[in-house]
């Protein structure tokens, strides 16, 4: 089976970026890809929120994106995409706001590299979209330089990324409309595990996510060598899930959290009735960068080796999205 590549390290700006590329995939091959392009600063929005958050998906008034004319220009030419290239298969899109998801598929082995595909559906948009406004438009005038891309390995689940791609507007009208959505105590079950959770609950349905444990076992170099892929893959937008208890995962995860990326929190101790985090998880749970989940064990509970044991299996069991949750 297939696993996760390493990926260049970080750039020495620790800056979140949608750029970020695997260093030893080959993009020759056939295979599945989740991409991200995200719209220039000063270039006007794609679309805007309509509709509510509280309705499910689906139905009549929920959540989505009314696409502006640059917007429905970007989807028609994404649809097009197929036709224009018949080695690729467009799986999904969803287009937001400041920035466009693709799951697209290349389909057998090609002479061009992805970065070919990317670069002429740019420039396909832009030139559409300047001959609708009788302006000259560049691509770079629509679109960040470069994109981000995520190569869909076989441990992670196909409909997991359609669910995660169609629920976009969804997420993004709940985190608009109702910011204490994030700020609320609730029970729920993982498997087999009875738990406590307090933040973005959205990042449970992320199906990119991978755990972080430093074994006693590692070398300094081992060790060096997973921080790097860990950042760089918190980085490119995975959520990573720890109870980070050595000094060196709490340590990854203050690096982390200057990236502006989402974690999942793995503790023991239920939180009190009326619980709040400190002032820095709890803005970090509103602004929807933290999920918080407790094993629910009594207050005071001491923290021994098989607790340790158990919420690392639980964060394992999260990132491989192997704990269904009930």
């Amino acid at each position: 089976m297939k696993s996760a590549q390493e990926v260049l390290p970080l750039k020495e700006s620790g800056e979140h970026s949608y750029h970020r590329r695997s260093f030893y995939h080959d993009y020759h091959n056939p295979f599945i890809y989740h991409i991200i392009l995200k719209k220039k600063k000063d270039c006007e929005d794609f679309g805007s929120i309509t509709g509510n958050a509280r309705i499910a998906y689906g139905n009549h008034g929920c959540a989505a994106i009314k696409e502006s004319p640059l917007g429905r220009t970007i989807a028609k030419m994404i649809l097009r995409l197929p036709y224009d290239y018949p080695i690729l298969k467009l799986h999904q899109f969803c287009v937001m706001p400041d920035h466009l998801h693709l799951l697209l598929q290349v389909l057998f082995r090609s002479d061009n590299h992805m970065d070919y595909y990317i670069f002429h559906l740019k420039e396909r948009i832009a030139k559409r979209y300047s001959d609708l406004t009788g302006r000259t438009i560049y691509a770079d005038d629509i679109f960040e330089k470069g994109y981000c891309d995520k190569p869909l390995y076989d441990d992670r689940s196909l409909d997991g990324w359609y669910r995660y791609i169609r629920e976009n507007p969804h997420r993004l009208a709940m985190r608009k409309q109702y910011p204490r959505f994030f700020q609320c105590k609730r029970n729920l079950k993982i498997g087999d595990h009875e738990c406590q959770a307090y933040g973005n609950l959205f990042l449970l349905r992320n199906p990119d996510k991978t755990a972080v444990k430093i074994s006693r076992k590692f070398s300094e170099e081992e060790k060096e060598k997973k921080r790097a892929l860990w950042i760089e893959s918190a980085s490119r937008g995975t959520v990573i899930v720890s109870p980070f208890i050595s000094p060196t995962e709490k340590a990854i995860r203050s690096e982390i959290e200057s990236l502006d990326a989402n974690i999942i929190l793995i503790t023991h101790e239920a939180f009190p009735e009326r619980f709040k985090p400190a002032k820095h998880d709890f803005d970090l749970c509103s602004e929807g960068h933290l999920l918080n989940i407790s094993l629910n064990m009594p207050k005071g509970t001491a923290l021994t080796r098989d607790i340790c044991l158990t919420m690392n299996s639980l964060a394992s069991e999260i990132s491989n999205n192997k704990a269904p949750l009930a």
